[in-house]
């Protein structure tokens, strides 16, 4: 019996796909005032300002009353105005640091300021008291996180203000820098937290299924969302180890060719099966496809699987399999890993050379024998190649030669549907639902061996759960 590794999203973690982040301000974009943020000075020049320091480079907001001498001082940093109707944990939070003497900053919420006037035509109200300022003046040391700010007594509002107030005077003042700006539902993971891989502002990103991003017929095979900042869900395939140059994680949110994408973060704790949300920038670096500038990330639920596409050796040398989870089957091995072929060994399955690399494991096979491998397949010094994960991802051909599961067998294409017609065959009759990101069943009817012609065109574009009997995949509806 062929055994068939199906997508889960476990179903049981609906609750957290209600985490959502509202607004970020990370400043990577080198703009203080992108996406609707002002500045209003009430005394003196002095103003809030954009500041860089260290390698990698950080981006932060900077304000000091001090230029060889202090003067008294007021100039106020707000957000453009954020929409909490749909809340119903909301939070503010922000990375913080100062150094001399003078008055604490000063955190305020608005629902009746119009954005562009002086702050003195608003009501504001003082929420300091609930954020963790860093207190040390005599030297500057790292980044104090506010904590969670709660903002659940906005929630009704549609045009909720964040306001960061400085104020000096003619004999003292404090130096105050201020990152990673994140308005979300309570325990939401976002900001970069003193990184350098951040991104601009989530307010500008567009959701885009990984298919819109990496599908493309330009002989490039640059992205035609190439400097897009999008938004995007997937499950995690692989995390690659953390050091200077390699950091991040593959991400996939469909089973079969353009579903895969490399994310570069070193920002956020990120496990293999993870479902998230993705916010960040679409980039090329060096001909292959990734996400950078990672602006926020949310973990929709853990322990989820992917199932590998079946393609041939030659197969892999091919655009349309970037940064999917692949398998070659009873592919023989040709040339052994050594140091002039950067450790990579040589397969064939009667297609086409290709090669698996030890970029995430390490395995030493033999000369003659025929192997399963599933990996990551991915563009690395002018080559397609496979990335085996773990031990698990190599075996002889003779002890698995395919894709089976304990009860019935099914397959669902195609996938992405953007034709509004879904088909689904199996060998024995069965129950479908499918389920939105929300965990509301769309469609539910019972489906029967053979071939079965869904009618999905009223579904909006989006990522789903097929679930078939006690199964799951994921669809995605463009």
């Amino acid at each position: 019996m062929k055994k068939l590794y199906v997508l889960g999203l476990g179903l049981m973690s609906w609750a957290g796909m209600n985490a959502q982040t509202y607004l970020t301000k990370d400043f990577e974009d080198s703009s203080l005032v992108s996406g609707g943020w002002t500045t209003q000075v009430v005394v003196d020049t002095t103003n809030w300002k954009l500041a860089t320091y260290g390698t990698p480079v950080e981006k932060f907001a900077k304000i000091s009353n001090y230029n060889s001498t202090n003067v008294a001082a007021e100039a106020w940093l707000i957000s453009p105005a954020i929409d909490l109707t749909s809340a119903t944990s909301s939070v503010v939070s922000f990375d913080n640091k100062m150094k001399f003497a003078g008055p604490a900053l000063e955190i305020k919420v608005s629902t009746d300021y119009d954005g562009t006037s002086a702050p003195s035509t608003a009501t504001w109200t003082d929420v300091t008291a609930s954020a963790t300022l860093d207190t040390d003046a005599t030297a500057w040391g790292g980044w104090t996180n506010s904590g969670e700010i709660d903002l659940s007594s906005y929630q009704s509002s549609s045009s909720v203000y964040i306001a960061f107030r400085y104020t000096g005077s003619s004999s003292d003042g404090s130096t105050w820098e201020v990152d990673n700006i994140l308005v979300a539902e309570a325990g939401t993971s976002g900001g970069n937290n003193g990184g350098g891989n951040g991104g601009g502002n989530s307010t500008s990103a567009t959701p885009h299924t990984i298919y819109d991003i990496q599908y493309t017929t330009d002989a490039s095979g640059d992205s035609p969302l190439k400097d897009s900042i999008v938004k995007t869900y997937g499950i995690v395939t692989a995390v690659v180890f953390q050091n200077s140059t390699q950091k991040g994680y593959y991400l996939q949110d469909g089973i079969g060719a353009w579903n895969g994408i490399y994310v570069f973060d070193g920002n956020h704790t990120i496990q293999r099966g993870d479902s998230l949300m993705v916010i960040g920038t679409v980039a090329e670096y060096y001909n292959s496809t990734q996400l950078g500038y990672v602006d926020s990330v949310v973990v929709v639920s853990s322990y989820n699987d992917v199932s590998p596409v079946v393609i041939t050796t030659a197969d892999v040398a091919s655009e349309m399999y970037e940064n999917v989870l692949c398998q070659v089957q009873n592919a023989t091995c040709s040339q052994l890993p050594n140091t002039a072929n950067h450790n990579e060994w040589t397969i064939n399955d009667g297609s086409g050379d290709t090669h698996v690399d030890d970029f995430l494991f390490s395995y030493t096979p033999a000369i003659g024998t025929a192997y399963n491998v599933t990996g990551i397949v991915a563009y690395a010094f002018g080559n397609f190649k496979m990335y085996p994960r773990d031990a698990n991802d190599i075996t002889l051909a003779s002890s698995s030669t395919g894709i089976e599961e304990n009860n019935s067998i099914f397959k669902i294409y195609p996938n992405p549907v953007g034709s509004g017609v879904l088909t689904i065959v199996l060998d024995n009759n069965a129950s479908l639902s499918i389920v939105n990101m929300l965990g509301s069943v769309v469609l539910s009817q019972p489906i029967y061996a053979g071939n079965n012609t869904i009618n999905v065109a009223h579904l909006p574009a989006g990522n789903y759960i097929v679930r078939i009997n006690e199964k799951t995949s994921m669809l995605v509806v463009k």
